[in-house]
């Protein structure tokens, strides 16, 4: 499948290249409206750690609004759920990414938001020194990233957002007036919170970082490339579900429901697209929709679910699991005893090889009893373990064995039993 989702990237990589329609670049930060508009990269990083790459993959652009389930995830990790969700809520909002309104609890409607993002990096080692605090979120940022290379920081753009600050420092000081905050919090830690935030916003990645950092998330929170354990499973678990929810500003309910994969986007262009215990891909090209999403970003992510029929959508996964593994089963132990090698390649990926049936036979007991050399070989060659017992006592090798008995001097049989000996 890796191979194919390699070509399949590079396909829609061409066709996007193409077509560049649309969009503008984010304008309120200087620094975000030099950037070349006709940039494109996508990365994918599979959680085994394998990566592929393609386009302007090198090139470096902040982190913007992606930074916001990072932060989440390190704030979770230093407080405890009901200390974090004490202070901000967990559902849609139904409004801009940077609406002045709160929930009915008087909190930031969830992390994904402006409120919440600034509410979570309140509660990032509030107490500790700003260059700490910085370097918490930064080093936490690079473990996520599992890359040699440095993360970045551009100071530009930092100065940028704290000099159009107007709104978020209202909104910060709306929620001090409604008691959102820790208690003790005056315009002295409002303004190193707000430091904060910014200071993730302008985070520099580039788009092979991005994948390794979405491709942790897909991992249960354990860097692909390095195999550090970054985030537990349940801080890992609630990050992709707000992502899923809230991640990609007023389009999120849409991209749940056509794509079915969590994911965030940024102002700078980038996407974190999420694919649980699979991949993690990020895109970036800077052009942005009405919405504030990546143009082609939003287009890649459509066209990837249709050339694969949503096969990696949340819910289809389950389904699969829950309805199909009988029918999986008798499909690949049938293909086995028939000798049809095209199903049994078919198959690979989605049901496990070494599955038994009532005798507890396995795929591989029954392509050798029927002399099924090139079936036995790809089994084989795809880890099936060749000694497993069947309710009798027999190995795979023994039903060769007793093939050949029965078919003297038949090459099948004799070539089977050399594989597995």
């Amino acid at each position: 499948m890796k191979v194919n989702i390699k070509n399949l990237i590079q396909n829609i990589y061409t066709d996007l290249k193409k077509n560049n329609d649309g969009g503008n670049v984010a304008t309120y930060i200087p620094q975000l409206a030099n950037v070349d508009p006709n940039k494109l990269a996508i990365s994918v990083c599979f959680v085994n750690g394998e990566e592929y790459n393609i386009g302007d993959f090198k090139d470096m652009f902040c982190l913007q609004s992606c930074s916001k389930p990072l932060s989440y995830c390190i704030a979770r990790e230093l407080n405890s759920l009901d200390k974090i969700h004490s202070h901000v809520g967990y559902e849609p909002s139904g409004q801009a990414f940077n609406a002045f309104v709160l929930n009915r609890q008087k909190l930031p409607h969830n992390p994904m938001i402006n409120a919440g993002a600034m509410m979570i990096s309140s509660l990032i080692l509030p107490n500790e020194e700003p260059s700490k605090r910085f370097d918490t979120v930064k080093n936490f940022y690079q473990k996520m990233s599992g890359s040699d290379d440095k993360i970045g920081f551009d100071n530009s753009v930092f100065l940028s957002e704290k000099h159009h600050a107007d709104r978020n420092i209202s909104l910060a000081y709306y929620m001090r007036e409604n008691d959102a905050f820790q208690k003790n919090t005056g315009p002295s830690e409002i303004s190193s919170h707000l430091d904060l935030y910014f200071q993730a916003c302008s985070v520099n990645v580039n788009s092979k970082m991005g994948a390794c950092i979405a491709a942790t998330l897909a991992n249960g929170g354990v860097c692909p490339k390095t195999n550090e354990k970054i985030f537990t499973e349940e801080t890992t678990r609630d990050c992709l579900s707000l992502m899923y929810m809230c991640g990609m500003y007023d389009y999120s309910g849409q991209f749940a429901f056509e794509i079915g994969l969590p994911a965030k986007s940024g102002v700078s262009g980038c996407i974190f697209l999420v694919i649980p215990n699979k991949m993690g891909i990020c895109i970036w090209s800077p052009k942005l929709d009405e919405l504030g999403n990546t143009v082609r970003g939003v287009k890649f992510c459509k066209m990837f679910t249709e050339r694969t029929n949503k096969e990696y959508h949340i819910f289809r996964t389950i389904t699969n699991k829950i309805l199909d593994k009988d029918l999986l089963m008798n499909k690949l132990i049938t293909a086995c005893f028939q000798g049809n090698l095209e199903i049994v390649k078919s198959l690979h990926g989605k049901i496990d090889f070494n599955i038994v049936d009532y005798d507890k036979r396995t795929p591989l007991h029954l392509a050798c009893s029927e002399g099924q050399v090139e079936i036995v070989k790809y089994l084989i060659e795809n880890n099936c373990n060749k000694n497993v017992k069947d309710r009798w006592g027999s190995l795979p090798i023994d039903d060769a064995k007793k093939g050949l008995e029965k078919n003297k001097n038949d090459k099948n049989y004799l070539n089977i039993i050399n594989l597995l000996q």
